[in-house]
């Protein structure tokens, strides 16, 4: 796809995302505890995440009908084709749930497997971060870069944590150690996609996280890159999409942040 077609499929993201805003933003103190579902130990839905997607899945058929769909909440079946929307309607659930106010909406589009479109709506704060490969990232359509720093003592590290807190739990304090001395300090903000879009913008250093899915690292994993940041998965490579597992760093934390994450989490 050339540059012109993806950049008007970026406004119409852009626009999508903030109509949808609007409903999420209309429902955070509609929610009971009766509307909510658990899909797996601490992993909660609600309606407003699966009306959400519906409505992001019924836009997108529209604007590419020979597309399929990877999608969180299963609304739409998931067929395999060379243009595939990856779909995450609600990213930080609980947060939402508990009126939080850090979620998002994360939508990449991908060609033959590889992202070339993402957008990760911060939806409290009306930001939309967004990138088409090797065109560059926007935050709101002005370029964004990820963070120049090279001293660790200034970087800002933010992390996130399986749904099975049991999972290697020793290990995964010894490497919150390692960062709480060695970096100026950790976030756990709820939101995958957003703790991407904050390292592609220069706000936080360095972000790693495993046990994830393709939809919550998809558009933010490209948004990192074209803002001139480094994408991993733990082991070095370039398998995080379907690994699940991710760090995104800049060119002076990357050697560091690896040996560490492999020597406690590989």
């Amino acid at each position: 796809m050339d540059f012109v077609l993806l950049n008007n499929y970026r406004l119409e993201l852009q626009t999508l995302c903030r109509e949808l805003g609007h409903f999420v933003k209309s429902q955070i103190y509609n929610v009971s505890p009766n509307d909510v579902e658990s899909k797996d130990v601490n992993s909660l839905v609600s309606y407003v995440d699966k009306e959400t997607e519906k409505s992001i899945v019924s836009h997108l058929s529209g604007l590419i009908p020979e597309a399929g769909f990877i999608t969180e909440e299963n609304t739409i079946s998931q067929e395999k084709k060379a243009l595939m929307w990856v779909i995450d309607p609600l990213d930080g659930t609980t947060n939402f749930l508990y009126k939080i106010p850090i979620f998002s909406i994360s939508i990449a589009l991908m060609e033959n497997d590889d992202v070339v479109l993402g957008i990760v709506y911060d939806v409290m704060h009306d930001t939309a971060f967004t990138a088409i490969k090797s065109a560059g990232a926007w935050e709101n359509d002005v370029s964004i870069r990820v963070s120049s720093n090279s001293d660790r003592s200034k970087a800002m590290v933010v992390t996130g944590f399986p749904y099975d807190r049991t999972d290697k739990i020793d290990e995964r304090l010894a490497l919150l150690k390692h960062f709480i001395l060695n970096y100026r300090g950790i976030r756990r903000l709820g939101s995958a996609a957003i703790d991407l879009a904050y390292v592609a913008s220069g706000r936080m250093g360095v972000y790693y996280e495993n046990t994830l899915n393709i939809w919550d690292i998809a558009a933010g994993a490209l948004i990192v890159q074209e803002g001139g940041g480094i994408v991993s998965d733990f082991s070095g490579g370039k398998n995080y999409l379907q690994d699940g597992s991710i760090i995104a760093t800049n060119e002076h934390f990357i050697d560091d942040v690896s040996e560490h994450v492999r020597s406690h989490l590989s």
